[in-house]
């Protein structure tokens, strides 16, 4: 199962970041990368539970997005990175 297969997350955030997930800076912890820039660090939200657990814990975030030409690229997810906005679904 790919990436797109199983991400499926309705949100809104309060503020977008320009930084790239790909560009951050890896850490010892899977799925959370450092952003030089603003000295915090990141995690990947993958899941409606995940985004719910970081953005309550006031933690940056990055969600995979679809792309334009992920049937080119299925396994190359483009990320939002940024703080979420409540609520967190879309109604």
């Amino acid at each position: 199962m790919s990436w797109n297969e199983k991400a499926r997350i309705s949100c809104r955030f309060r503020f977008k970041c320009p930084q790239s997930w790909d560009r951050l800076q890896p850490t010892k912890l899977e799925g959370v990368r450092h952003c030089p820039e603003c000295r915090r660090d990141v995690y990947l939200a993958v899941t409606e539970e995940d985004f719910r657990k970081h953005s309550d814990e006031g933690r940056c975030i990055a969600v995979p997005v679809l792309r334009e030409d992920h049937q080119a690229n299925p396994d190359m997810p483009l990320h939002l990175v940024g703080m979420a906005m409540p609520p967190y679904a879309s109604e």
